[in-house]
């Protein structure tokens, strides 16, 4: 097997040994980038300070294809069966169904047929996961632009061919909904490593090109050598920037805390006690709702007065989604009613007066952070509860 292989092992065994882990929430299926992803994901966890685990049933050089077959789907029912705390389904796999069958004289009708037939594998596979556990979320990773492959075709017609599967699979994924997520990272090394103008092949360019740099990825070039341990396999190094990039796509904010119903509350900052927010979550909808009770900008002249309350009092509503651990809400200003009566009817601008996001660390803190265009009024501040008593139902909703 490859050197990487064995080099990855040694690396999961270093992070399962650095201290204890949670049961698998994450369960890797798949083919030899797979394999890569079991200890390169757990890397990238423990590096984020997660205590979460990472299990694995992939396999170097297996196909989609031999994937749906009986014998394979239920290697899968078991694998679920055995980490029942799995929540998440890492996937690679199509890749070998690819390269295996495609070259560069294939016309754009049988490209076409290859890339359904290896879709509708990859669908039959994904649908049996949600069948075996409903509810699960799967990310399906793409590959990167490889070094040369003569044989096959030219880089840039590897390339632009594996764009062409990657926009399919994009499309099987929206068609999924949050139960199938895809991430595409062809380019990605190029991107991350830019290329030191030495040409180890003659498709390397021939000059420069700086990591970042706005020409990148390109598809004329394949993935730069330093970034290979073989024309397919990347170097341990670059897996790990993989597993990076796949964490920021998607595991920190499927893992990271999630805004649930026991945050209704009432919360405040401690260092501006007298002001604060009530805060609703409403799960069905995904959507959270805000009272926020503060005062002007300035204290209005002493001779300002008020029939009830105080003339300085103000109170801001805000609605909107959230995701993961963050509500970005619409701020709204209502005027123009009178105390307890019907007339005249207040009013609501519903094109909004600002802007309110608060994102939340755990279930007792967060971090508000608004903005009033046209007071040209920005900032942010800390909120905590006023009081713990919603604490307990919050982390076992969160869970």
């Amino acid at each position: 097997m490859y050197k990487w292989l064995s080099v990855s092992f040694l690396i999961l065994s270093l992070v399962l040994a650095a201290g204890p882990l949670q049961a698998a929430r994450i369960l890797v299926i798949g083919d030899s980038w797979g394999v890569a992803a079991g200890p390169s994901l757990q890397q990238v966890l423990v590096d984020n300070g997660s205590a979460d685990s990472v299990a694995s049933i992939a396999v170097g050089g297996e196909t989609a294809e031999n994937m749906n077959t009986p014998e394979w789907l239920q290697q899968i029912s078991t694998a679920l069966e055995q980490n029942p705390d799995a929540e998440l389904v890492h996937l690679s796999l199509g890749g070998n169904d690819f390269l295996g069958n495609w070259s560069s004289f294939l016309s754009q009708a049988a490209e076409d047929q290859l890339i359904a037939d290896i879709l509708e594998d990859i669908t039959a596979i994904v649908d049996h996961i949600l069948q075996q556990r409903p509810g699960i979320r799967i990310f399906w990773s793409s590959y990167d632009f490889p070094r040369p492959l003569p044989i096959i075709g030219q880089p840039e017609d590897v390339n632009n061919a594996s764009l062409r599967f990657s926009a399919r699979a994009q499309a099987l994924a929206d068609a999924k909904g949050d139960a199938l997520n895809y991430g595409d990272f062809n380019g990605l090394t190029q991107v991350v490593y830019g290329f030191d103008g030495v040409q180890v092949s003659i498709y390397d360019p021939a000059f420069a090109i700086p990591p970042g740099d706005p020409s990148l990825p390109d598809p004329q070039y394949p993935g730069p050598a330093v970034a290979y341990a073989d024309s397919i396999h990347l170097t341990e190094e670059a897996f790990l920037v993989l597993a990076e990039h796949q964490y920021d796509q998607f595991y920190q904010a499927v893992l990271g805390f999630q805004i649930n119903a026991g945050l209704n509350d009432a919360w405040y900052n401690r260092a501006t006690n007298g002001q604060g927010l009530l805060l609703a979550v409403f799960p069905a909808r995904k959507e959270m709702f805000a009272a926020w009770f503060t005062y002007d900008t300035e204290r209005p002249p002493e001779d300002v007065t008020a029939i009830v309350g105080e003339a300085g009092h103000r109170w801001l509503t805000a609605q909107g989604p959230y995701d993961g651990d963050t509500a970005n809400l619409t701020l709204y200003l209502t005027a123009g009613g009178v105390f307890d009566a019907a007339e005249p009817p207040a009013s609501t601008d519903l094109a909004g007066y600002g802007t309110l996001q608060i994102e939340f660390a755990d279930c007792t803190q967060g971090l508000v952070t608004y903005e009033i265009p046209s007071l040209s009024v920005s900032g942010q501040f800390p909120i905590e509860r006023i009081a713990p008593d919603n604490v307990a139902l919050c982390e076992s909703l969160a869970e």
